[in-house]
This record gives structure tokens, sequence and C-alpha cells, in this order.
């Protein structure tokens, strides 16, 4: 019978098959130094409860799938994830990439990308939008993406840094909604004579607990 840390090494080495990610780029993209996760993967150490969550989001599966000893896993559920930055804001004047800008790297499920496409991690920092996200949560954006009406996006106004709101169009004009708590957020209204720049609209959310 596998004891634990034995159990934990085989799952972690099948969804690093099912996703074709190897040690290096997993723990890069983990940010886990590579003798931590050989240690896992080769049955010498356990990981804590914190990094076979930060596993599980990887993988886009359950803690449980890690954990337990199953050779039944229905694996065709099981959905390769791909790696992308996180940004702590976008920077008016600078690259959306600019090095200052990315924190860290988050997952999101290949079936969110279409072909094409760029995909970003911001962090919502504030409470302007907390019906929606909380502070410090990870929004999903697709970079460069028309923002439809009532739709949620990243938006840059006059050179400044870009806010996540709800936008709405009347005529000409554009109006950011926040979805707040605090009745302080008020909505923001804008014209043609405005420089209005659409960084990309919001596909989804990562959240830490």
């Amino acid at each position: 019978m596998l004891g634990n840390k034995e159990i934990m090494a085989k799952n972690i080495k099948k969804f690093m098959k099912i996703n074709k990610i190897d040690r290096n780029r997993m723990s890069k993209d983990l940010n886990v130094s590579y003798t931590t996760l050989s240690d896992w993967i080769n049955a010498k150490t356990y990981p804590r409860i914190d990094k076979i969550e930060l596993m599980a989001n990887y993988f886009s599966i359950s803690k449980s799938d890690l954990v337990e000893d199953s050779d039944d896993i229905d694996i065709s559920n099981i959905l390769p994830v791909i790696s992308i930055p996180v940004l702590s804001k976008v920077s008016a004047g600078l690259p959306i990439y600019a090095e200052q800008n990315i924190v860290d790297h988050t997952f999101i499920s290949k079936t969110l990308v279409k072909n094409g496409k760029e995909y970003f991690g911001l962090i919502v920092s504030g409470d302007s939008m907390d019906k929606e996200f909380k502070d410090g949560d990870i929004v999903i954006v697709e970079y460069n993406s028309p923002i439809e009406n009532g739709q949620i996006g990243v938006v840059q106004i006059n050179g400044y840094n870009a806010t996540v709101k709800r936008v709405r169009y009347n005529g000409d004009n554009i109006i950011l909604l926040p979805e707040s708590n605090n009745q302080k957020h008020q909505p923001q209204f804008y014209n043609k004579n405005d420089e209005i720049i659409f960084v990309g609209r919001v596909v989804g959310m990562n959240r830490n607990y």
C-alpha cells in the first residue's frame, strides 16, 4: 500500500504528463524551487496544504485528485492550463507587459483561450468593483478585445492608469460604472473629447483563499 508521499508523487507526475509540463516549467510557474518540487515528485517530502492547493489550481483539479490514491480519475474532464503574466497595474505610457508591472503569473484553462488572442491577469485594487471582485483578486483580461455594452473591461482614460469597470455606451458618451458597496464610487462619464483606450475585456477571475 502506498504512503501519502508516494500517492502525492504519483499524482503530480500523472498531471504533469497530462498537461505536458516538465519540472523546470512547473517550478518556475509555481515559484517553487526545482529541488523542492523534485522532492515531492520523488516522494521524499510531502507538500504543505497551501502548496497542494496551488498545484490543484495549476492543474485545474481538486485537491483530492492529488492526495487520494485513485486510478479511476476521469482525465477527460481535466483541462490543460497555460501560464499568463499578472500585472500590478496597466501603466499609462508604458507597454502592457512592462517589466515593472509584472508581479506574478497565474493559470487559465486552455478552453478560455481563443486563437490569436493574448491574455494577462490584473490585480484588483480597491473596492470600486467589490460586488464582483474583491481587493487582491486577479481578473483575467483578453487583451485588445472589444468591450461590448454592459461588459466589464479594462479602460484607460486621458493617460491615467487603466481601471476595471462595467462599460456602458450612450451615443458618443461612455459611462464607466462601479459596482460597489461603497457609495462614494459614482459613475464616470466621458465623451469623444476624452482620450479613451480599451485595453481589453475581462473574461474570468482567479481568487486566492
